[in-house]
């Protein structure tokens, strides 16, 4: 799942030289290096389209990060909160092929699955994994004024955004080199404070992607969401491998 990036430039995380900042629905993390500082959003940013006043808090705690850093042209790689995106699974009817029929296919279901009205869902940007001779693709969808905010204060630093990634994406592509070996049927979750994702492949096919709220707040654990999972996707849990994926990277992978 290389391309759910909102740019897709850079398949690699952790560019050499690159900043890497990861926005949390509470916290922002910036990564020079080995040198990491974090900050505390004012206004913690909700699921959906940020109000006025989140986007103002997290200018400021985006802009209070980069201000430390030594001046220069920098790559800047930005994972986001999955709490913060849309992502599903986009089922291809037969002989739908052109680029803007399936976009259309997408921009509709997401629609359908979150009651959106068109003008609501015109204020998100969708990016879909196209991936050839298959006809289950991952969509992915992102607040267009937050990905705007983004290339403002990037700009603003003379600076090139890397790429854009949700944090179960950028989990999923650094596993990218393990791929060949996985079970048939495999099931990567990521659990994080926000929130938790699950994302089922059955004969290397992408059959759920789906975000749940923090476990916490479900009153379960992670067995059991997993387990609810597969149920949905008709796949028996027996015949699952689970890979819980580390955040932040660079945490072991069980």
């Amino acid at each position: 799942m290389s391309r759910p990036a909102i740019d897709t430039r850079f398949l690699s995380w952790g560019r050499p030289g690159a900043v890497r900042l990861d926005i949390g629905r509470s916290r922002l993390t910036l990564q020079d290096g080995g040198q990491r500082n974090l900050h505390k959003l004012t206004v913690p940013i909700h699921s959906g389209i940020p109000d006025n006043e989140q986007l103002a808090a997290l200018r400021s705690g985006i802009e209070a990060l980069c201000s430390v850093l030594p001046a220069g042209r920098r790559t800047l790689e930005i994972t986001v909160s999955d709490a913060l995106a849309r992502c599903w699974i986009l089922e291809r009817p037969p002989g739908l092929a052109s680029p803007g029929e399936i976009q259309a296919l997408a921009v509709d279901q997401m629609q359908q699955l979150y009651g959106d009205s068109a003008d609501n869902a015109a204020q998100w940007a969708l990016r879909l994994d196209l991936t050839p001779f298959t006809s289950h693709w991952p969509a992915i969808a992102l607040p267009a004024v937050l990905l705007e905010l983004l290339q403002d204060i990037a700009g603003g630093y003379g600076w090139r955004i890397g790429k854009i990634q949700t944090r179960f994406v950028s989990g999923i592509n650094a596993r990218l080199a393990t791929w060949r070996k996985q079970a048939r049927n495999a099931v990567y979750s990521l659990e994080t404070s926000d929130g938790l994702t699950i994302g089922i492949r059955s004969a290397g096919v992408w059959r759920t992607l789906r975000t749940h709220p923090p476990l916490r707040l479900l009153g379960t654990d992670l067995p059991a969401m997993l387990r609810r999972d597969c149920r949905v996707a008709g796949i028996a849990v027996e015949d699952c491998r689970f890979h819980a994926l580390p955040w932040p990277l660079g945490r072991g992978a069980p």
